[in-house]
């Protein structure tokens, strides 16, 4: 599998005119990611550079801050969010379609917040 990271080939990751992922000037296919040594920051699968498979996000110190799962561009299931300290922040169920169906948020402490 093809795999790019922003953090050394910045000049050569590009966004064409139809929002695609481009790599070199072709729509790019594989793992997108970024890192700070050798902590994940972000990791994102393509197909023809449109977001498919799944999307992380990590706190700079290492801490899952988000994860969810892509369908050719539309977030689908249930994509969550990490406070830094680990607690659950968010959950937000999407559709087939990519529609939001409930949304559930918390504080730091776990206590549930009205939405």
């Amino acid at each position: 599998m093809n795999r790019i990271d922003y953090s050394v080939s910045r000049r050569e990751i590009a966004t064409d005119d139809d929002l695609r992922l481009t790599y070199r000037g072709e729509p790019f296919t594989g793992e997108a990611v970024e890192t700070i040594g050798d902590q994940l920051l972000f990791q994102v699968f393509y197909v023809d550079g449109i977001p498919h498979g799944p999307d992380r996000e990590w706190w700079a110190d290492g801490p899952l801050k988000s994860e969810g799962q892509v369908n050719y561009g539309v977030p689908v299931g249930i994509w969550r969010t990490w406070h830094h300290n680990g607690q659950l922040a968010s959950e937000q169920e999407f559709d087939d379609e990519g529609d939001p169906i409930k949304v559930r948020k918390w504080d730091e402490a776990g206590n549930p917040i009205e939405s």
